[in-house]
């Protein structure tokens, strides 16, 4: 597979809020796997995007396995990190595209790369990562969100 199809991601949306999750479900994915960085929080803040832990809880409901893998080196630095650690699938200093962190959270996961979807903000690291070991990529292309937003495609949900 050339570089130009492993940067290019299987479907591009603008947030986390409008990826169809309900039709990845009925696909037969069974794990969601996000970026951290600009695409669950801003890039450094302390906290989520506004209705983003909303999201996790649903996705969780609908049976969904949820992992993040991230970056990110220092995570006892970020008290985010911590708190989402204790509560699902995580690795850092994932050194994205490499395939290795990918397959660490699919191992603790009990998944195979055609369970999950990778979700994240960045072709380079996120896309071209996940396309390297066959898992099903989104792109998000705006990752910044308002609570407005976030609140109306909740309230769809």
């Amino acid at each position: 597979m050339g570089l130009g199809r492993l940067l290019k991601p299987c479907e591009t949306t603008r947030t986390v809020f409008d990826v169809d999750y309900e039709r990845l479900r009925h696909a037969g994915k069974r794990a969601i796997l996000f970026d951290l960085d600009n695409t669950l929080r801003p890039r450094w803040a302390p906290a989520l995007f506004p209705g983003v832990e909303e999201l996790l809880a649903r996705l969780h409901k609908m049976g969904f396995t949820i992992g993040i893998v991230t970056n990110r080196k220092y995570i006892r630095r970020d008290p985010l990190v911590g708190s989402l650690s204790s509560r699902m699938h995580l690795v850092h200093n994932a050194r994205k595209p490499c395939r290795k962190a990918f397959r660490r959270l699919l191992a603790d996961m009990d998944l195979t790369p055609g369970d999950a979807v990778m979700v994240g903000d960045r072709r380079w690291t996120d896309v071209l990562g996940a396309n390297r070991l066959g898992l099903y990529s989104i792109l998000i292309v705006c990752p910044e969100e308002t609570p407005e937003r976030a609140q109306s495609v909740l309230a769809r949900s």
